[in-house]
C-alpha cells in the first residue's frame, strides 16, 4: 500500500517535468522540419560574373526561389571559387553530393562519358540553328548519354546552346590550314580536342581554364579557342591578336545535379527545378544569339583582328580531321553517330 501510494505520488510529482519535456521537445521537433523543408542548394559554375553561362546560372537560382514560393533557395557560386577554378573538380563535388547543381560543359563530362563528345565533332553543325534545335528537342541520343551519367551518380535536366568555338593566338592571322602549324594551343582536357589540333598541324597543351589568362601573357602558349562570350568576358583581347572565324566546333553546356540529391527530392520540389531548368534554355538562346554579332564588335573595338574562313579555305580543314571522325566512329559507334546525324539535319 505504501508503495503504491509512493507510486502514485512520484509520477504525479514528475508529470508536470515530463509534460515540460514533452512541449519541448515537440517544438524542437517542428523547428527542425521547418528548416529541412527550406532547401539551399549550391549552384556551383566556373565562368566570371558577366559570361552569359553565369547568367543562366543566376537565372535558375532566382526563378526556382520565386517559383517555390522560397522554399528552394540556390546560391550561385561562380568563377569556380569551390574548386579553386578547376571545373573536373566541380563534377567530382557534384557526383559526391557536395555541390547539388554545377554547370558544365559537355566536353569535360567526356572523361565520364565519352559518347558526351559526340556534339563537338569538328564541322558537324553547318550553323549555330541546328545547336539550338538540338538542345529545345527531345534527342533520343542526348538521352543515351543522360542514361550513362546517371549511373556515374550524374543527371542532366538542361542543355544549354554555345556558340562556336573560335580561335584566338598572338602570333598571326589564322587563314588557312598552313597557318596552324608550329602554333601552341590550350585546349580542354578532352581528348577529341587534341586529337583534333594534332591532325591540323597545330600543338595542342591541355589545360585548366582558371590557367589560360596567365599562360598567355606569359607566351608559354600562343592561343587557345572558345566561343565569343568567353573571349571577350575574360579579356583575351589584352593578350591576344588574331581571332578566326572558323566555327569548327561546339560544346553544349549542362545543368547538372547530383543524381542522389535529386532522387531524394520530392517530386514537386523535382518539378519546380526542372519546369525551372526548362525555361533557361529559352533564356540562353536569347542571350546566345543577342551577343554573337554585338561581342565580335566588341572584340574588333578592343583591337583584335577578325580574320573568316571562306567556305573553299574551310575544305581543307574539313578533310584534315576526317581521320578524327573515323577514330571516333569507332568510340560512339556507327549506329550511334548516324542517328545524331539523322537527328540534327531536322533542324
Amino acid at each position: 500500500m505504501i508503495y503504491k501510494n509512493r507510486s502514485k505520488l512520484y509520477w504525479i510529482n514528475l508529470s508536470p517535468l515530463l509534460l515540460i519535456v514533452i512541449i519541448l521537445v515537440s517544438f524542437s521537433g517542428c523547428s527542425n522540419q521547418g528548416k529541412s523543408d527550406e532547401l539551399k542548394p549550391k549552384i556551383s559554375i566556373v565562368n566570371v560574373p558577366a559570361d552569359i553561362l553565369t547568367m543562366g546560372a543566376y537565372f535558375l537560382a532566382e526563378e526556382i526561389t520565386k517559383k517555390s514560393e522560397g522554399k528552394i533557395k540556390p546560391k550561385v557560386y561562380h568563377s569556380g571559387v569551390l574548386s579553386g577554378g578547376k571545373g573536373i573538380a566541380e563534377i567530382e563535388m557534384c557526383q559526391q553530393g557536395s555541390i547539388e547543381i554545377h554547370i558544365t560543359t559537355t566536353a569535360y563530362l567526356a572523361n565520364l562519358v565519352p559518347k558526351t563528345s559526340i556534339v563537338s565533332l569538328p564541322f558537324l553543325f553547318r550553323n549555330i540553328d541546328q545547336v539550338i534545335g538540338l538542345t529545345k528537342s527531345y534527342s533520343p541520343v542526348l538521352e543515351v548519354i543522360n542514361k550513362e551519367l546517371n549511373g556515374k551518380s550524374l543527371h542532366i535536366i538542361a542543355w544549354w546552346p554555345r556558340g562556336f568555338r573560335q580561335l584566338t593566338n598572338s602570333k598571326r592571322p589564322v587563314k588557312t590550314i598552313d597557318d596552324l602549324k608550329g602554333l601552341t594551343f590550350r585546349v580542354m582536357n578532352n581528348p577529341l580536342y587534341t586529337d583534333i589540333m594534332n591532325v591540323m598541324g597545330a600543338n595542342p597543351v591541355p589545360m585548366e581554364w582558371s590557367e589560360v589568362y596567365n599562360a598567355l601573357q606569359l607566351k608559354t602558349i600562343d592561343g587557345q579557342e572558345n566561343a565569343e562570350d568567353v573571349i571577350s568576358t575574360n579579356k583575351l583581347y589584352e593578350t591576344q591578336k588574331y581571332m578566326t572565324v572558323w566555327d569548327y566546333s561546339t560544346d553544349i553546356e549542362v545543368v547538372l545535379v547530383s543524381f542522389s540529391w535529386w532522387n531524394n527530392l520530392t517530386a514537386e520540389q523535382r518539378k519546380i527545378i526542372q519546369e525551372v531548368a526548362d525555361a533557361s534554355i529559352d533564356y540562353q538562346v536569347g542571350l546566345l544569339k543577342k551577343n554573337i554579332s554585338d561581342l565580335r564588335k566588341l572584340i574588333e573595338e578592343k583591337g583584335m583582328e577578325i580574320n573568316y574562313i571562306s567556305e573553299e579555305n574551310k575544305a581543307a580543314f574539313r578533310e584534315a580531321v576526317e581521320p578524327v571522325w573515323i577514330k571516333y566512329e569507332k568510340i560512339f559507334t556507327k549506329q550511334l553517330l548516324e542517328d545524331f546525324m539523322d537527328e540534327i539535319q531536322n533542324y
